[in-house]
């Protein structure tokens, strides 16, 4: 099922979701004080003043999904403060930066689509975070689809795909997280596409094991 990163309604994200998404925050923090700089960018991107990171991480019980965009000072960049910053201190904050997050969230997405075969997640609102420095506009957008928990050794599939017409590639990266390892070579590290580019698609799969990873599930790593 092709899932909605927009959907603002569709069921509340239960309690262990919400308990073990604290790397993904943290990651979304921490880009926007860095300035987005996950690795090199796609250069067609910068042809149009605009870069987007995506970074995915599959669980037995979930997957997170954390977007991360900049956009260089310009007319659209403009417009978006002519539109918000209602005290014109050249800065979206509190209120203003909600606001502005919910109508940048189509421009963000930009054609991309998530897909896990075969299941139903539910999602919960996204968590949004803008930033405005000399122009330049910097958002994130994390959010997390509950998904019914996969049994030891059952398998799951994330695709992640740019529909044709989507002018901005993406740096994409796709991890196993909690139980999951890949399932295959071709979902292994390092065996994943980096880039997505219109038209593409890229496809994970991962199997679950007896045991999360130390700390994988939110939780602190026994003392040695």
């Amino acid at each position: 099922m092709v899932i909605n990163f927009s959907c603002f309604s569709c069921g509340p994200i239960p309690p262990s979701s919400r308990r073990a998404t604290g790397a993904l925050r943290l990651a979304l923090g921490l880009s926007l004080l860095s300035g987005l700089t996950l690795g090199p960018s796609p250069s067609h991107a910068h042809e149009i003043g605009a870069e987007r990171q995506v970074l995915v991480q599959v669980f037995e019980d979930r997957v997170d999904v954390a977007l991360f965009y900049t956009e260089a000072p310009g007319a659209r960049s403009g417009l978006l403060l002519t539109r918000f910053d209602v005290n014109g201190d050249g800065k979206l904050e509190g209120p203003e930066a909600d606001l502005a997050g919910r109508a940048l969230l189509p421009r963000m997405l930009g054609g991309l689509q998530f897909e896990l075969p075969g299941e139903r997640p539910r999602t919960g609102q996204p968590e949004l975070k803008v930033e405005v420095r000399q122009g330049r506009v910097a958002a994130a957008a994390m959010m997390s689809y509950a998904l019914p928990e996969l049994e030891v050794e059952a398998t799951r599939t994330m695709i992640v795909r740019a529909l044709k017409g989507d002018v901005l590639e993406s740096e994409l990266h796709i991890l196993p997280g909690g139980a999951l390892i890949p399932a295959d070579a071709e979902s292994g590290p390092g065996a994943l596409p980096s880039v997505l580019r219109a038209g593409e698609e890229v496809e994970a799969r991962f199997v679950a094991t007896a045991d999360a990873l130390p700390g994988d599930d939110g939780s602190e790593a026994p003392a040695e």
